[in-house]
């Protein structure tokens, strides 16, 4: 048999090649679960600006932004802090 490269590496190596070895597939499917998951979520994102979209041409897209506005100004009467705290007086 020919002396391969690997012949003249020490054990130590020889482990941490294996060890990378054996990583790649598992990052491999982690990467392909990832990329499946973004893909999901882009598709969620288009059909959420979609849904949008024709609502504004039913409603009008002025209307749309007064309901947004009243909506923004009955929420801060009602929790005007992001932690839920309410703002006390002087």
């Amino acid at each position: 048999m020919t002396p391969s490269i690997f012949d003249a590496m020490p054990i130590r190596v020889l482990e941490e090649l294996e060890r990378i070895e054996t990583a790649i597939p598992e990052l491999e499917r982690q990467a392909f679960v990832l990329q499946a998951n973004a893909q999901d979520l882009r598709l969620q994102h288009d059909e959420i600006i979609a849904s949008w979209k024709a609502r504004a041409e039913r409603e009008g897209l002025d209307n749309l932004i007064a309901q947004r506005q009243r909506r923004e100004m009955i929420a801060w009467a009602c929790d005007p802090l992001p932690a839920g705290i309410r703002a006390t007086g002087p």
